[in-house]
């Protein structure tokens, strides 16, 4: 009898432990994840519990951020090699926010990369490291793959509507429009003007600067401000599919924007942060900060702010697009949940 109760106990004391015990699953198909998106501008990583079997997640436990500003670097490299100094940065970055998701009981660990790495002499080599000192599973992901991977992630958003939808994804130094077809395939526009490309774009071609001497464009004058939104709204005239432009003219597509540039940045210039945001109000606020410098702007992103609007606003005078619905979702939440990465 005496056996018999400790055996009870025992057990009870390990189905406690089991339950409550971090990152120990209560369900067998439930894992818990940290996905990496070693972005152009950023490193972002979330962690989240996943159904391994529906494909879904389940609870996000925490998103984390830290500014690495890989496009940045490439920009003044001589050499298209990333600096040592980036890499070093990146590497310790990665092994902080691991140590972080390790806390949280995570079990298992992906990491992605896109444009500049796939760019950079050394960024496919740099991911091998990356693998080899954190122990972090890494990869460069193709075009295709990265705009698979965010149109997922909105996916994961309940409510939002999978016909005529548009995901709109503004990196540091790729963008990429994301949309399904009538017959089920999706459709992908990638291309390399994004925030810290367009900012640099501003400053060699407009106002005829060395981007390796100067950093930002800031203060910009009307003169300066008008001839940039030229330059985008011809630039998505000749280089946006004409197929795909003319299903965003047509008004019908529901344009999801994601990213830093049209969660946080367009609304901290817009005053307030709204589900959508229209073109009216991009224009305003363009005008607004038309002339102001960095130190106007109050961000460690202060060198981008305003290009920002007026690349975002160059295409929506481009597309005809009347407003943006924003929402704060990246590429790792579209990776914690694509089997082959896992």
């Amino acid at each position: 009898m005496i056996h018999s109760c400790r055996l009870a106990v025992l057990a009870g004391l390990l189905l406690t432990f089991i339950l409550t015990t971090p990152g120990v699953a209560q369900n067998a198909s439930i894992e818990r994840r940290a996905a990496f998106d070693i972005g152009s501008a950023a490193i972002k990583c979330t962690i989240a519990d996943v159904d391994t079997v529906s494909g879904h997640i389940v609870t996000v436990v925490d998103t984390l951020t830290r500014k690495v500003d890989f496009s940045e670097d490439m920009a003044r490299s001589y050499d298209r090699n990333f600096s040592e100094e980036i890499m070093g940065k990146g590497l310790a970055a990665l092994k902080e926010l691991k140590a972080l998701a390790l806390r949280h009981g995570v079990r298992a660990f992906s990491a992605v990369g896109g444009a500049v790495f796939r760019e950079a002499r050394n960024g496919r080599a740099y991911f091998s490291v990356i693998k080899d000192e954190t122990g972090i599973p890494s990869r460069v992901v193709s075009k295709q793959q990265a705009s698979l991977l965010t149109y997922h992630a909105v996916r994961q958003i309940p409510d939002i509507p999978i016909n005529d939808l548009l995901v709109w994804d503004i990196g540091g130094g790729s963008m990429e429009m994301t949309a399904r077809n009538a017959d089920g395939s999706l459709v992908f526009y990638v291309d390399k003007m994004a925030s810290v490309s367009f900012k640099n774009v501003v400053i060699s071609v407009i106002q005829e600067k060395d981007i390796n001497a100067v950093s930002s464009p800031n203060p910009m004058s009307e003169a300066e401000v008008h001839r940039a939104l030229e330059y985008v709204q011809s630039y998505v005239q000749m280089n946006l599919p004409a197929q795909l432009a003319g299903r965003i003219k047509s008004g019908s597509m529901n344009i999801v924007g994601i990213g830093g540039v049209h969660y946080y940045a367009v609304p901290e210039l817009l005053g307030e942060r709204k589900a959508t945001y229209s073109r009216d109000e991009v224009k305003a606020a363009l005008t607004q900060w038309t002339g102001a410098a960095d130190e106007k702007f109050d961000s460690e992103y202060a060198n981008t702010r305003l290009t920002n609007l007026i690349l975002v606003l160059g295409y929506m005078n481009g597309l005809d697009i009347d407003s943006v619905t924003t929402l704060k979702v990246n590429q790792t939440e579209g990776l914690l949940v694509a089997p082959e990465f896992w």
